[in-house]
């Protein structure tokens, strides 16, 4: 499984969530399979005039994650990615991708949609 998450920086497991989707510096997506992760920068959506949201979800959906886990999502975004086979989960922003799948795994991460 693929879990891609919204994050501050390029940390790799110790990326911290972020608190906001579609101006969040990257996504990480971290492979469970394999243990191993990739950096997905979005640092051309962070200044943009708009569409920031709708370009995000976009490369969620291209990245080939089975799992999103993050902030809370815009309409537009949520539009996007509600068309797609990508789960959704509110993650909690400030705590590690580390410790968001730890969260995940034990079932206590709201479910988006």
């Amino acid at each position: 499984m693929k879990i891609i998450f919204s994050v501050t920086e390029n940390k790799g497991k110790q990326s911290i969530v972020d608190a906001r989707f579609g101006r969040a510096a990257g996504f990480f997506l971290f492979d469970e399979e394999n243990d191993s992760g990739t950096w997905i920068d979005n640092t051309s959506n962070m200044n943009a005039a708009g569409g920031a949201g709708v370009q995000a979800a976009q490369a969620v959906v291209s990245s080939g994650a089975d799992v999103y886990i993050g902030p809370q999502l815009g309409p537009k975004a949520m539009s996007v990615l509600s068309m797609s086979k990508v789960q959704l989960f509110e993650g909690v922003p400030g705590k590690t991708v580390e410790e968001n799948i730890e969260l995940y795994k034990a079932g206590k991460l709201l479910k988006i949609r």
